[in-house]
């Protein structure tokens, strides 16, 4: 009995790239039915005769971005299709990507690293909420304004999209990582802290402890004899001596 094909849409406009991408799907996916478009343009006429169920697009082409495309897309709500995105610059939308928990390929990228987004874009095709995903990053990639970003939080059961001047604290719990927010919700997830301060503090967060990460725009106060700094909500935060310099120092200076 043969499986109904599962639609990929390839939009790159280097050729050489584009037969790559081709010829590694076509020998390791044969349940991909492959349509290659060069710009975007061909995507469009493309993407309206097949509405393909994988988006693999390169961001920069000849007649446009492929996330103003993806815009459009948006607009139907279809929360069928998944994408990969590709790019050769490295800090290319590089932080609306991760505040989206979105993958992309960053060329020159291995075939298997190719094979790898594909098969993990194709066992997502049962998740719910994907559509949230695609919005979260077209909504921090188009309001570059740090107090306007979302951040997505995945935890075991539910996907969260929670706007980051809403965080108070974040803290390290063991091998995960807690978010407090201003309503009083917390949210556990699997990743580091670590993970969590690279991403955040951009954004006008500060690591003042080993385990502790806070939004500085929620400080109320500072107890110099305890080392422990005041947060809203009664939130009292230890800061360790080594971060005490840098604490103070902000302080000092607002």
């Amino acid at each position: 009995m043969n499986h109904p094909k599962i639609s990929c849409l390839l939009l790159e406009d280097d050729q050489q790239w584009l037969d790559i991408m081709e010829e590694t799907l076509k020998q390791n996916f044969p349940e991909l039915s492959l349509h290659p478009c060069n710009n975007i343009k061909e995507a469009g006429i493309s993407w309206s005769a097949h509405k393909q169920t994988l988006l693999i697009l390169d961001i920069n082409l000849p007649d446009g971005i492929s996330f103003d495309w993806l815009q459009e897309l948006q607009k139907e709500k279809n929360d069928q299709f998944r994408v990969i995105f590709t790019t050769a610059f490295a800090d290319y939308a590089l932080p609306a990507f991760k505040f989206s928990a979105l993958d992309f390929l960053l060329k020159p990228y291995l075939p298997q690293d190719l094979l790898s987004a594909v098969d993990k874009a194709l066992k997502s095709l049962s998740e719910q909420h994907y559509h949230r995903q695609l919005e979260t990053f077209i909504h921090n990639y188009t309001h570059q304004d740090q107090n306007d970003k979302k951040i997505v939080l995945k935890t075991l059961d539910e996907i969260f999209i929670i706007p980051v001047k809403d965080i108070l604290t974040v803290e390290a719990d063991n091998s995960y990582t807690r978010f407090l927010l201003k309503s009083g919700q917390k949210i556990l997830v699997s990743q580091s802290l670590k993970e969590f301060d690279t991403q955040l503090s951009p954004t006008g967060f500060m690591r003042v402890h080993q385990s502790h990460l806070v939004n500085l725009k929620h400080i109320t106060g500072y107890r110099k004899k305890t080392n422990m700094l005041l947060l809203e909500g009664d939130l009292q935060i230890p800061v360790s001596q080594n971060k005490k310099n840098k604490v103070m120092s902000y302080l000092n200076n607002l």
